[in-house]
């Protein structure tokens, strides 16, 4: 939860915890040394949330009142999840940001100059990297599915899908059945636009619809969730990869990632993004696969990205 509090209060609050790391970054992209300043502002900030969580929200939302906020809230992408344009930071089209596709090129070129060199460099932090991985691995399994004769994928919380757009089994029709759904009608219209001659249907619902059985998409030799176990509680977690594996077909698999604890980038991402994300470690992980009916498990692994950004469970359900 956000800290409210007025910018008096928020710069004494700033004086009293220290304003080293904001002052440098503000000296540092000043002088034009944008990727020198950044990171060492991603790493002080991450450091600081690790070694004093008593005083972070405080100081997270102080940050705030900082000059640094009018030079980094340049970049498209930081002021978009901070300014939550569709309610909720990590839309569709942040993720568009980070794989240079959609209106990416377009809001680079109306940023400043700085906006544009901030912009650019976001795109090689941990976070961005393992967003691209991430597509990377979706595709791939897409393929691995068409390959072991799986025709039939789910995605939920599918965003635009950009990952049909670098899978082979997707571009040769090896797949016949793709269901993308999103509660966001906006990403559901571009799936539409740019997929549909792909053979991909889009659905509109929630994670309260599949948990409470009103949706029944059917039945997939692949089903997984990109983005969204990182807004999930424990308890809704625990039921959604339930309900999930339950669409899953004997022999199928089903993938949840979810960014992970200790991620480089989250000490930026709270403050100037006001991006807050539930993050888990291998051991979370390991629970959600526990609540599953052990005799339908064939087996299970859990991985990282190259990153350790976002941690990955990988569930492959029994052929009877």
């Amino acid at each position: 939860m956000q800290i409210s509090i007025n910018s008096s209060v928020q710069a004494v609050v700033l004086e009293a915890l220290g304003v080293g790391s904001l002052e440098a970054a503000y000296e540092a992209m000043c002088g034009g040394r944008i990727a020198e300043g950044l990171d060492d502002l991603f790493d002080d900030l991450s450091l600081r949330r690790d070694d004093d969580a008593d005083t972070w929200p405080e100081f997270a939302q102080a940050c705030l009142a900082h000059p640094l906020r009018r030079l980094l809230h340049q970049d498209p992408f930081t002021y978009r999840a901070f300014s939550k344009p569709r309610g909720y930071a990590g839309d569709a089209v942040m993720m568009d940001y980070i794989y240079g596709l959609g209106e990416a090129p377009e809001v680079a070129y109306r940023a400043t100059p700085l906006g544009r060199a901030i912009f650019s460099h976001m795109s090689s932090r941990p976070a961005a990297r393992a967003v691209r991985y991430r597509r990377r691995l979706l595709a791939g399994l897409i393929d691995a599915t068409a390959d072991r004769g799986g025709k039939a994928v789910f995605a939920l919380a599918a965003g635009h899908l950009r990952e049909v757009e670098i899978s082979r089994a997707m571009q040769r029709g090896r797949i016949t059945n793709f269901v993308a759904m999103d509660q966001d009608a906006a990403s559901l219209s571009v799936v539409a636009a740019d997929y549909a001659h792909l053979g991909v249907r889009t659905a509109k619902g929630s994670v309260r619809h599949i948990l409470s059985g009103k949706l029944t998409p059917g039945q997939f030799d692949l089903v997984y969730a990109a983005g969204l176990f990182d807004y999930l509680s424990v308890p809704a977690a625990t039921a959604l990869t339930c309900k999930l594996f339950d669409l899953i077909r004997p022999g199928g698999t089903l993938l949840i990632p979810n960014f992970k604890t200790g991620a480089r980038d989250t000490g930026y991402m709270e403050t100037f993004m006001a991006w807050h994300l539930i993050y888990r470690d291998h051991d979370d992980m390991r629970a959600l696969a526990a609540a599953l009916p052990g005799d339908l498990v064939a087996g299970s692994e859990i991985f990282d990205d190259d990153d350790e950004t976002i941690t990955f469970l990988l569930v492959s359900k029994a052929r009877w």
